[in-house]
């Protein structure tokens, strides 16, 4: 007998095939498989023909598609679905459909592979991809912040110059002003001086120890505003009585009001607190300083308190703050429109709120342009003592 003819031949070679191979009928009934196919559901020969090829598929709409023949497209190329072995277990599988006759009946066959292993695969792929992924967007984040901080330094860099040209053209003004003023009235008392009048010559003295104060003030409020920009304050607290601070700053500007421009204190409180005194002092000088500067007219200080905080109220009469400037009138040499013919550095009220967030405090302020401005002060007392 010839080897084509030899049946078999042909069980060895349909037996040895890597893929699954399985037959059925119109019924579903299964007539032929391949040792492929019950490795692969884990079934003997004969439990294998006793079965539905339903019970080896998930999806019996997949079967039923096909021998109705609807949507011949999707069955031309290769399908993924699940398989269920005996047991119950399912399992990922490969499958692809035919037809085919013989002795004038229908038959269909399915050719079926196990792609458990190759799901792993791409389940280990993906798994891995997801968190290349992640890492990558979480190196992005990290990236992202410290590009956002290089900016941030490149810009507190350009910042920094901004201010520092900002300040080299403003004190250079505002130093050379007084120091002008004090050669003038020095060689006016030296005149004077010659011509015996001793009214005269006191005058321009008053003028030239106003001056050397003001350049003091501004060299204090350069220190300190370095000290408030390094961070190097610490609050030395001691008691003290509030309102004898604020008599002795008042008579210490005095002598700089101007004519008939005095100062209205009104004091509602008695109370000794603990604080930095010297702190405060420098914050309430910035303050009188400005209203005596900005305004003609009498300056109203107010004081009062409650059981937790000290409030400092002082209000004058001038130029007041233009609207438009309001937002900025607390930033580093800010200066607004109707300020920059009068003296000054615009660093004043950039110390006093500095110093204030120092001590825990907190400063507002109403304005209206050509009616005046109302600075209001609040400063915890801590720890409150007797007299």
């Amino acid at each position: 007998m010839l080897l084509k003819e030899n049946k078999a031949f042909f069980k060895v070679c349909f037996d040895s095939m890597q893929v699954g191979i399985i037959a059925f009928n119109l019924k579903k009934e299964i007539v032929l498989a391949n040792t492929p196919i019950m490795e692969i559901f884990n079934y003997t020969s004969e439990e294998i023909y006793n079965n539905n090829i339903n019970v080896l598929l998930k999806s019996n709409g997949l079967i039923n598609e096909f021998i109705k023949g609807k949507n011949t497209e999707k069955f031309k190329s290769l399908l993924e679905t699940y398989g269920v072995k005996k047991g119950g277990f399912e399992i990922p599988i490969e499958v692809s459909f035919g037809k085919m006759e013989f002795e004038g009946q229908f038959y269909y066959k399915a050719l079926i592979s196990d792609i458990t292993v190759r799901k792993e695969k791409e389940l280990k792929k993906d798994i891995l991809n997801y968190q290349l992924e992640e890492e990558v967007k979480l190196r992005t984040i990290e990236l992202e912040k410290v590009i956002k901080k290089l900016k941030e330094s490149l810009n507190k860099e350009k910042d920094l110059n901004n201010l520092k040209t900002q300040f080299i053209t403003l004190a250079s003004h505002e130093f050379k002003t007084p120091l002008s003023a004090i050669i003038t009235s020095a060689e006016l008392i030296i005149k004077y001086a010659d011509l015996n009048r001793i009214d005269k010559r006191d005058e321009h003295f008053l003028k030239v120890k106003s001056k050397i104060i003001f350049l003091n003030n501004m060299i204090d409020n350069l220190l300190t505003l370095e000290n408030i920009e390094s961070g190097n304050i610490t609050p030395s607290y001691t008691s003290f009585k509030f309102s004898d601070l604020v008599k002795d700053i008042i008579n210490n500007t005095s002598p700089f009001l101007k004519k008939k421009q005095q100062i209205i204190f009104s004091n509602n409180i008695g109370d000794y607190i603990h604080q930095d005194s010297k702190i405060i002092k420098i914050i309430l000088k910035n303050l009188l300083f400005n209203a005596i500067k900005y305004s003609n007219k009498d300056i109203l200080i107010k004081l009062s308190a409650d059981a937790e905080n000290i409030y400092f109220t002082i209000e004058d009469k001038g130029i007041g703050i233009p609207k438009t400037a309001q937002k900025f009138i607390f930033q580093r040499f800010f200066r607004a429109k109707n300020a920059v013919y009068y003296p000054g550095t615009g660093i004043g009220l950039n110390i006093a709120k500095g110093y204030l967030e120092k001590l825990n405090g907190s400063i507002s302020f109403e304005s209206t342009e050509n009616k005046g401005t109302i600075f209001y002060l609040t400063l915890p007392k801590l720890t409150v003592e007797k007299q």
